[in-house]
């Protein structure tokens, strides 16, 4: 067996490095093979650490981190028949809770030795790859925001999303946009405009009810721009799993879609930010990666 284990030590730092190098000790004593920790020391490490595992012939990468972390490993991995470990500890932890992945224990190093892998669908999209959402509403706006303070040593976790939210949204101009998917065409100003593999942004916040990480399709959801107060009552809805009931609200299936706007924006990707330009086409890629799962 030949694990490696890849930590972005931002929150929680050496203690966490720690814990995580005992853990894996402690599960795999008695089990022959190579069992390394690696931690990442700049954005991209992690990608780069994965790619190179794949090429060493490494049966297993696990990412221990947030959904940033775990989205560039699991992008070195598309394609290859290396399987996809998760340890999450981030605040959002959208894949890993779709998957059913326990949050903040290291139960989920056990999965090589008890657990199945499961094949996902990956998403495409600005020649990046994403496993949960991608959007180009008002979350992208606030992924942007949240990067930059936390880039100044901004409190992380999911708390300083709310006053984020709020002052965004005062901010945010969603512009008209024009929307193509498979079964046709939309025109339409969006408060929120996401491409979902996933149900969950992350942080137990559903934007898509129906999604599922291995059918083939995304799940478009649109929600179109409304007052603050209405804003208020949909922030609710998606954290109590009703926000399919909004009149402002719909959901497509499709495999692919085509977002056409009048100037360039950005665009969260797993819930990082990104640059984008006027036209985005975002394309599937069914059961591209293999995961560890219970």
């Amino acid at each position: 067996m030949k694990i490696r284990f890849i930590v972005n030590p931002i929150s929680g730092g050496k203690e966490k490095v720690e814990a995580i190098t005992d853990g894996v000790s402690r599960v795999f004593s008695n089990v022959e093979g190579i069992f390394e920790v690696r931690v990442t020391r700049f954005q991209g490490d992690a990608f780069h650490l994965s790619e190179e595992a794949v090429k060493k012939g490494y049966e297993t990468v696990f990412a221990c981190g947030g959904d940033g972390t775990i989205n560039e490993v699991a992008s070195a991995l598309v394609g290859s028949e290396t399987v996809l470990g998760i340890l999450p500890v981030g605040s959002g932890n959208a894949l890993a809770g779709a998957l059913g992945i326990p949050f903040g224990t290291l139960e989920a190093f056990g999965l090589p030795l008890k657990g199945r892998v499961k094949e996902i669908d990956a998403g495409q999209v600005c020649d990046r790859f994403f496993f949960s959402t991608a959007g180009m509403g008002l979350d992208a706006s606030i992924s942007k925001s949240y990067d930059e303070r936390a880039r100044k040593s901004f409190r992380r976790g999911i708390l300083p999303y709310l006053p984020l939210a709020a002052m965004e949204y005062f901010r945010y101009d969603s512009g008209e946009v024009f929307i193509k998917h498979d079964e046709g065409h939309m025109k339409v100003s969006p408060l929120l405009l996401t491409v979902a593999n996933t149900g969950e942004y992350g942080a137990k916040a559903l934007i898509s009810p129906g999604a599922s990480p291995d059918d083939g399709y995304f799940d478009l959801c649109v929600v179109e721009d409304m007052g603050f107060f209405n804003a208020l009552t949909f922030a609710r809805r998606l954290f109590n799993g009703k926000v399919a009931t909004m009149k402002n609200y719909r959901s497509i299936r499709t495999k692919n879609v085509e977002v056409v706007k009048k100037s360039p924006g950005i665009m969260q990707i797993d819930g990082e930010p990104l640059g984008c330009g006027e036209k985005v086409t975002f394309s599937m890629r069914p059961k591209a990666l293999k995961v560890w799962v219970s």
